[in-house]
């Protein structure tokens, strides 16, 4: 790595021109209104110049300072050090350190610092203008423990539960309003992979309107690994056209600023922390950034690790105990309860002396008692894997589903979906997006009361997005507190093929599922 250029003095340079028009006075109290510490060290190292805000974290007043080595203020371990850096200075060097500063009362502070040697009437003197950190190094230490907190706390859970763990640590800990993660690297389009605070639609809406990392505001900077706070980032991202939908969305809450923090995964940029801060906040405090800034790289770490995809390369004896119980619930289950159902039906009918209808609902039951009976045999003996040179085809198998729900349940399944599969699939990835599917449609039969429902596949900037509609009653998602098994399994089965699931939906307007996986290379 190259070393800095250093900066050089020029007596006849326009700023020092400015500096000398200013004149001794107005000089003086700059140094002494401004609030970080200024001081100036003299021979045997002693205290010379300190200003007040150089007192104050020092911990001692300037007329008790004055004439005392300066080293002695510091931690006994760094002093060796500090005199090494004061030969550097005379050679030139302006770098910014950290040291530590012990107060009487035995407290320490950190504090950043940089200086330099000059010479004045034939006296070496050595200034320095340095400035306490040791909230926003705690922030750091902390916001670290409470990252690997969160990972720690969703162990054992999908990618998905981390990342969600860490977005509402960062709004939990500091004053922020909202906050989400958008994951993406910078050439590619973003997708939220975790949000809180934010409306339930709001992953439809980053869908719907992608963005790319450098189309937000300051994103370039983003790109080169860089954060920061915007002020006025609502204004920016309702200024510009692939964004604006998004500050549309967001048009009940009370913000204008936002802080955006890199994602990092192996040294290259794949997403964003974006931690929106109510309208009455100017900036957030350093303490709250490098907070942020550690959650960010957690966030890394956990898109890094990518735990769940190597558990499954590995068969752990959990997860497949889990995958077992997702068959179990995403097959057998709907089975068992179109039984339930087709019972409730003949019940019905004989109550009502309607033996015609009885004999109709009847005649399905051994069918489906057969199916669920097949299915269980099926989980248990593993007899659902493919020979290598047989590979799935996602338009068969879909076709295939929809039409055992439109004969089992009575509700119109249409496809849209290519004949000739888009793209060729991993069985395991085939398998997932047909359980996720049937997932689907069970919910649609058993919650929606929806006449319709279609299934359509498309590729969009490199993924695959499998979408469920259905034209049923909806629900209000801001009012529902849990999320059920069956939308926790499909979320699970989207994301162990590197994907995302969304589920939109408002009173009356029905349902919509949206799974949206890379496709391999």
């Amino acid at each position: 790595m190259a070393e800095p250029v250093q900066p050089t003095y020029d007596p006849e340079s326009s700023s020092a021109q400015v500096l000398r028009s200013l004149g001794i006075e107005a000089l003086v109290e700059i140094l002494e209104r401004i609030g970080y510490g200024v001081c100036v060290t003299g021979d045997e190292h002693t205290w010379t110049y300190v200003n007040p805000a150089g007192a104050r974290i020092v911990g001692r007043p300037f007329e008790e300072l004055v004439g005392q080595d300066y080293l002695l203020s510091f931690a006994e371990h760094e002093r060796v050090a500090l005199l090494a850096l004061e030969h550097k200075q005379r050679e030139g060097d302006t770098g910014f350190y950290t040291n530590t500063v012990v107060r009487e009362d035995g407290t320490e502070l950190q504090m950043t610092w940089s200086g330099t040697v000059v010479t004045v009437d034939g006296k070496e003197l050595a200034p320095a203008i340095f400035h306490e950190v040791t909230d926003v190094r705690r922030a750091q230490r902390d916001a670290a423990e409470l990252g690997a907190g969160a990972v720690r706390l969703a162990r054992g859970r999908s990618t998905h539960d981390v990342l969600q763990a860490l977005v509402e640590e960062a709004v939990a800990a500091s004053r922020g309003l909202a906050a989400l993660l958008l994951v993406g690297r910078p050439d590619d389009e973003l997708r939220l992979a975790a949000s809180t605070g934010f409306p339930a639609e709001m992953a439809e809406v980053v869908r719907r309107s992608p963005a790319r990392l450098d189309e937000l505001p300051a994103g370039i900077l983003l790109t080169r690994g860089r954060g920061g706070f915007l002020h006025d980032d609502r204004d920016r991202l309702g200024a510009a056209e692939a964004t604006r939908p998004w500050v549309e969305a967001l048009a009940h809450m009370p913000w204008r600023g936002a802080a955006k923090l890199p994602v990092r995964q192996d040294g290259q940029v794949v997403g964003v922390l974006v931690v929106v801060v109510p309208e009455r906040i100017a900036a957030p405090s350093e303490s709250e950034m490098a907070l942020w800034e550690s959650l960010a790289e957690q966030a890394g770490i956990a898109l890094g690790t990518d735990r769940l995809r190597h558990e499954v390369s590995h068969a752990s004896a959990t997860l497949e105990r889990e995958r077992i119980a997702r068959d179990l619930h995403d097959s057998v289950n709907h089975a068992i309860f179109a039984l339930h159902a087709r019972a409730q039906a003949v019940e019905r009918a004989l109550a009502r002396d309607q033996l015609d209808l009885a004999r109709e609902a009847a005649g399905g039951l051994t069918d489906l008692a057969r199916q669920a009976t097949g299915e269980m045999r099926s989980l248990l003996t593993e007899l659902r894997e493919q020979a290598a040179d047989d590979r799935p085809r996602l338009h068969r198998a879909l076709r295939d589903l929809a039409d055992s729900v439109s004969r089992r349940d009575g509700l119109l399944v249409a496809l849209a979906v290519p004949e000739n599969d888009v793209v060729e699939l991993p069985a395991a990835t085939v398998e997932h997006l047909v359980r996720i599917t049937g997932e689907a449609l069970h919910n649609t039969v058993k919650h929606a009361k929806a006449r319709r429902a279609t299934v359509s596949v498309t590729v969009e900037r490199g993924d695959l997005v499998l979408s469920v509609d259905d034209d049923g009653r909806g629900f209000d998602a801001g009012l529902t507190r849990s999320v059920g098994h069956g939308q926790r399994t499909m979320r699970e089965r989207a994301e162990l093929v590197g994907g995302s699931l969304t589920v939109v939906s408002r009173p009356g307007e029905g349902t919509t599922v949206v799974a949206q996986i890379p496709i391999p290379a």
